[in-house]
């Protein structure tokens, strides 16, 4: 994480980056790891807030199933009861007339029942044949009319409600089943039944009493279940058929493993195997196309199983909801904090950024430009300070270097000045010796010359030519006395130079 941190600041803030683009850049260095921290937390926090929700969705449909199961399991609390009670009363009455009544009657004081037949062995009744069936039936969409009629004869003792309960010999619920016979009254929608044998004093089977429940109304009951917007429920029998499924299409043609996706088929089979087991859960899959959760529990005493079918996106529609509100409100603020943060940190490197630009001027060469002196008390504000004291000092340091170094060119120039005169004095001299030299030379040449002549010949040459030589000997040796003057002179001009 360091290292990260390191290579992002390297990034963003190079070493030769502009200081004019330095707030900028820390602005955004100290946003995106705002952003990295909160980021990080937020995942946390909406991690263990999805859990949560998931866990509260669990908890929402497995009521929603416990409640419909209760209400379910209320109706056939009580069309047991009823059944029960009329298979222990009704052997007391063993009539024709007086079953007919009771059929009706019963069908009309339990306003959930959808038909009510007590069948008789055959023969119960001789006068009447092998057949007896008392059976009220309601039509739900004739204002709740009630017909009760003797059924024709037909082999209702092979007909699963007459025939479970006999084989059996006790009460159970059969699976839904088609109530249709021709020539007999008959229910236009699928019945579900709950069957119990009906003995008399001496505990002889005569007959069986079947109180029938619409299977449309139980659809109506688990339909209603208002889990979520587009959430649907499903009701499937012993064998796995539907008997409640948002498409009629399927019902009583269709399982709910013939029905699974290729995507989906080996979760659905894993889940239509623990429905039919009799087992309470949950489970998530691909359900035409779309990621659902499914919950579901039994109804213990059909073997049937209820399901609520819910989409994923329903069940975190407001967690989907309050992600974007708070992203965007994220975003908001991180763009706030960005401009926050560059009027901050532009306000506190201003001063640095004052100072890049003075040194810039000083490294040019302009050391007397003024800098306003800073009244913040910080460390930017005594650095800032501290570089107005030392850029005076320098200033000051500079211009009495410049003035010695005027002094120092004058003096120069002077000293120049005396060289040159100094070198044209010497030549001058030199010159002048020169010229003393050539002039004393001349003289010196010719009294050695004569002193010579006057050595070797001095008795053989007249008097005329000796006062002649002695007189050019003297008139040399007056030039060499004038020019001894005349070095003297030069000597004395020189020293009072």
């Amino acid at each position: 994480m360091k290292r990260l941190f390191h290579n992002i600041q390297r990034l963003l803030i190079p070493a030769n980056a502009p200081t004019r683009s330095l707030s900028l850049r820390l602005g955004l260095l100290i946003v995106i790891i705002i952003t990295v921290v909160f980021s990080l937390l937020f995942d946390f926090l909406f991690y263990r807030c999805k859990s949560y929700i998931q866990r509260a969705a669990i908890d929402r449909a497995s009521q929603l199933l416990d409640n419909t199961a209760e209400r379910i399991n209320g109706i056939m609390d009580e069309t047991e009861l009823v059944t029960n009670f009329m298979a222990a009363t009704t052997p007391r009455h063993l009539t024709p007339d007086s079953l007919l009544a009771f059929t009706r009657r019963t069908v009309q004081e339990n306003s959930f029942l959808t038909g009510f037949a007590i069948s008789m062995e055959p023969y119960f009744f001789p006068e009447m044949g092998r057949y007896f069936s008392a059976y009220s039936l309601r039509h739900w969409e004739a204002a709740d009319s009630i017909t009760t009629v003797r059924e024709g004869p037909f082999e209702y003792f092979d007909a699963v409600w007459y025939k479970t309960p006999r084989t059996l010999g006790t009460s159970s619920w059969v699976d839904a089943f088609d109530d249709y016979n021709e020539g007999t009254l008959s229910s236009p929608d699928i019945l579900t039944s709950y069957c119990c044998p009906m003995r008399d004093t001496d505990g002889r089977y005569v007959g069986s009493i079947t109180a029938s429940l619409t299977l449309k109304w139980l659809s109506q009951v688990v339909t209603a279940i208002p889990a979520y917007p587009n959430s649907s429920a499903i009701m499937i029998g012993r064998d796995g058929t539907y008997l409640v499924h948002p498409d009629t299409a399927k019902l009583f043609r269709q399982t709910i493993f013939s029905d699974a996706a290729p995507e989906s088929r080996s979760d659905i089979e894993a889940l239509g195997k623990s429905m039919l087991a009799g087992h309470s859960g949950m489970t998530q899959t691909i359900v035409d196309g779309r990621a659902a959760f499914i919950f579901y529990r039994p109804l213990q005493r059909t073997g049937w199983s209820i399901a609520i079918v819910c989409p994923e996106s329903d069940v975190f529609a407001r967690y989907n909801r309050l992600l974007v509100v708070v992203w965007f409100i994220i975003g908001l603020g991180l763009m706030l904090l960005m401009l926050f943060c560059y009027a901050t940190v532009h306000r506190a490197i201003r001063p640095l950024q004052q100072l890049d630009e003075r040194a810039n001027r000083i490294a040019e060469g302009h050391f007397d430009e003024p800098l306003p002196k800073s009244p913040r008390s910080d460390s930017v504000g005594r650095l800032q300070n501290s570089f107005i004291r030392m850029q005076q000092s320098l200033a000051q340091t500079v211009n009495d270097i410049r003035r010695v170094n005027a002094e120092l060119e004058q003096h120069n120039d002077e000293l120049a000045t005396a060289t040159q005169l100094k070198l044209e004095t010497n030549r001058r001299k030199a010159a002048f010796i020169q010229d003393m030299y050539h002039e004393i030379r001349t003289p010196l040449n010719i009294i050695a010359g004569f002193t010579q002549v006057l050595s070797t010949s001095l008795h053989g040459l007249p008097a005329e030519e000796v006062d002649d030589i002695t007189s050019r000997m003297k008139e040399s040796a007056n030039d060499i006395s004038r020019l001894a003057r005349q070095l003297e002179e030069a000597a004395s001009d020189s020293h009072t130079e």
